[in-house]
């Protein structure tokens, strides 16, 4: 599987690219054995060496309509021909595209237009701060909203930041990033998610401080913990009595789970929403968008003064592959096709562990699912996903990997799907699964 080309690639690669790969979960030692790829196509990725392999990475989640959408692909080639970018006043793409999503998501009446999630939720916040006046944010012990110093904290904790916990409602943040400030932390109040007295005590405490709260709806940075009703009322209900934005990270589940979010599905209404991978099928397309009030602070001469600015923001070749990808996703009814892919998928997996003994659960929802080892219960907290069996999850992907499989070989990350995917996928991932866990169960 690994050949000389790979090889000479990656090692000119960890010449000049900190750990021979692009951010810390793509380097080369994060995988069985180095890797490099060089074309993708529906919902296969083929190396350098001309191995095929089914993907289930889809690049972590934006491709929902498979690889090279010839529709998708064609929208962007137009935009080039047009004009790769103006960086000036509005084009009609970047009105109508904003139009769609204020039609698409419930709570969404302005949008603005960046290029990440991790951009929308650092503008999310600055939008909060100054509706507020407020600093401190609330986040939720699991929940991922990007690398900046805003957010990144208490995503993956150690299990030894989880011993010795007080029985009060917060937790230490804990920083992921050496070189984070100091004050950000400071200002983050943690609580567990899922817990909605703990989030009432939070509030009580420190609602008068908050600038706002953000959380993933279904956090599926830690594989998939779904969200109590309990949990959820107490969000609403807490946020809209102190007028505290609720900000909803619809970055993975936007569009991907249902074409109008899951606060759509929830029933509860953010106060801002921030959305971006399968927005734009892997080009780079974000936004956050919100209530008028909470958006026209960035409006330039608002006396708010909100500045949200990005020589790329609005880029026609990232919106253009955004309006066609939202125009298939509603028209060809793309999350009911992979919601029931994913449930079968999800079904296949749990009779092959009862099948072969092994202890694990699946988890996941609609079009997203993951294979966990070490522990059986359904997970609602961070704190139920703590102490998976990694090395056995690790042993399971490469077997998988051998069998032309790809996926992320860490427990607490996902598979995605697809409109490429297929039964025939479907049957091949759980008869090579089948061998696997047989093998895994006799070690």
């Amino acid at each position: 599987m690994t050949g000389d080309r790979t090889n000479r690639l990656v090692s000119r690669a960890r010449e000049v690219v900190p750990g021979g790969a692009q951010t810390g979960l793509r380097e080369q030692a994060y995988y069985p054995e180095d890797i490099a790829f060089e074309a993708a196509e529906g919902a296969t990725l083929t190396t350098v060496e001309g191995e095929e392999l089914t993907d289930y990475h889809m690049a972590f989640g934006p491709i929902i309509l498979g690889h090279g959408r010839e529709e998708v692909d064609a929208a962007a080639k137009r935009a080039i021909d047009a004009g790769v970018l103006y960086g000036a006043a509005t084009t009609e793409l970047e009105v109508e595209v904003a139009e769609r999503l204020v039609d698409l998501l419930p709570s969404v009446e302005m949008v603005n237009f960046c290029n990440s999630g991790s951009e929308a939720t650092y503008h999310a916040i600055r939008l909060a701060r100054a509706y507020t006046g407020n600093e401190k944010v609330l986040k939720f012990e699991g929940c991922y909203h990007g690398w900046h110093d805003y957010v990144d904290m208490s995503v993956y904790p150690p299990e030894e930041e989880l011993a010795g916990r007080d029985d009060g409602p917060e937790i230490d943040p804990y920083p992921e990033s050496d070189g984070m400030l100091s004050a950000a932390l400071d200002n983050t109040v943690v609580v567990p998610f899922n817990d909605p007295e703990a989030f009432r005590e939070a509030m009580a405490t420190h609602g008068d401080e908050l600038a706002g709260v953000i959380l993933e709806p279904v956090p599926h940075s830690v594989g998939c913990l779904e969200p109590t009703e309990a949990f959820l009322d107490a969000l609403e209900s807490e946020t809209d009595d102190r007028d505290v934005p609720l900000v909803f990270d619809e970055v993975i589940t936007a569009f991907r789970h249902s074409a109008d979010g899951m606060q759509a599905e929830l029933g509860v209404s953010p106060d801002l929403t921030c959305v971006a991978k399968a927005m734009g099928n892997g080009y780079p397309v974000a936004a956050v968008g919100g209530r008028e009030d909470l958006l026209s602070q960035a409006g330039g001469d608002n006396k708010s003064g909100v500045v949200i600015s990005g020589t790329y923001s609005g880029s026609p070749v990232g919106l253009a592959a955004a309006k066609e990808t939202l125009d298939l996703v509603a028209s060809e009814d793309v999350p009911a096709y992979v919601t029931d892919l994913g449930d079968r998928y999800r079904a296949g997996l749990a009779d092959l562990l009862d099948d072969h003994g092994v202890e694990g659960r699946v988890v996941g929802y609609r079009s997203i699912f993951g294979l966990q080892f070490g522990a059986s219960e359904r997970p609602l907290t961070y704190e139920d996903v703590a102490e998976l069996d990694e090395e056995r999850f690790r042993e399971f992907a490469a077997g998988m990997r051998e069998r032309g499989h790809f996926f992320t070989p860490n427990p607490y990350k996902r598979h995605h799907l697809s409109l490429a995917h297929t039964d025939d996928h479907l049957a091949a991932y759980l008869d090579d699964a089948d061998a696997v866990l047989a093998d895994l169960s006799r070690r």
